[in-house]
């Protein structure tokens, strides 16, 4: 009898282990996207993008881009090529340090940032994109208060393989300023997670941390929500503006050396706050030559 009721115990534990399988965490990870974006047809540059902060790229267009991410530890490096030119980014959690590098038409440029830095540039861009509104005559928010759209995740039956892996399909449904409802449909796949994901890496192949910088993914609230590692996920707005990523390869544990995560020398880098500097001098001559 006693023997009987020890097997049956083993047999479900056995059951039980193998019902909930215990996810992966990967401290070392090399992961290769590819990104697909349809800019808007109605948003330029001098305009200073649309309504949600939306960078503008002065006329309608597209791009494609392939990226590389590498993390190890505290250490974080996106590599992206597109038509646009070749970026660079390379997070230094521990030192709290992030470099950002762009080659393009044979100039190789770059500049660096603390945490401070880019709390001050979000600001900065805040303010802006208020006095647009209040030029236009629409509702200011205030940036002390403002905070990140809350996030409502929908879980779907769906599933599909991405990448060698069993992926599942989930919503993100957030608000915009102006009420509208905006779903992103995201696939995941349960099976591990990496540390400092989705803060960077996953966000348009790099591209998308220069333009918007942070909450990954061009600004999509409620990747952080997701139980697992965002394998791709599309973004659709009612401005035009469409981008698709999916994941092509997944390495978990490879060997990185720490080499991977030097800044490369050739660059012309420059302190964040000279490159805003140089940034606002051409805005300014190029609404005075308009």
């Amino acid at each position: 009898m006693l023997k009987r009721l020890f097997t049956g115990l083993i047999l479900l534990g056995a059951c039980t282990t193998t019902g909930f399988a215990q996810q992966k965490t990967a401290e070392r990870a090399i992961v290769k996207s590819k990104t697909e974006i349809i800019f808007p047809q109605n948003i330029n540059r001098s305009a200073g993008g649309d309504d949600e902060g939306n960078a503008g790229f002065g006329g309608p267009g597209g791009m494609e881009s392939k990226s590389t991410v590498y993390f190890k530890g505290d250490l974080i490096k996106t590599h992206n090529e597109s038509d646009f030119g070749n970026t660079m980014v390379i997070v230094d959690k521990r030192n709290r340090r992030t470099t950002t590098l762009r080659e393009a038409m044979g100039r190789k440029t770059g500049f660096y940032s603390t945490e401070e830095d880019e709390e001050a540039m979000r600001k900065s861009m805040e303010a802006r994109r208020d006095s647009i509104r209040q030029t236009r005559g629409q509702s200011v928010s205030n940036a002390a208060n403002a905070t990140t759209p809350e996030a409502e995740i929908v879980a779907t039956s769906e599933t599909k393989k991405i990448a060698g892996y069993n992926c599942k399909k989930a919503i993100i449904k957030t608000k915009s300023r102006q009420g509208e409802i905006n779903e992103t449909i995201v696939w995941y796949t349960p099976d591990f997670k990496i540390p400092g994901y989705p803060e960077a890496g996953n966000t348009g192949g790099g591209f998308g941390r220069g333009m918007r910088g942070q909450r990954g993914g061009f600004g999509i609230a409620g990747l952080d929500k997701i139980d697992g590692f965002i394998m791709g996920y599309d973004v659709s707005r009612s401005n035009g503006f469409k981008m698709h990523m999916e994941v092509t390869k997944v390495e978990l544990d490879p060997v990185i050396d720490d080499k991977v995560f030097e800044v490369p020398k050739g660059y012309d880098i420059k302190p964040l706050s000279e490159m805003q500097q140089q940034f606002r001098r051409g805005r300014i001559n190029e609404d005075n030559n308009n």
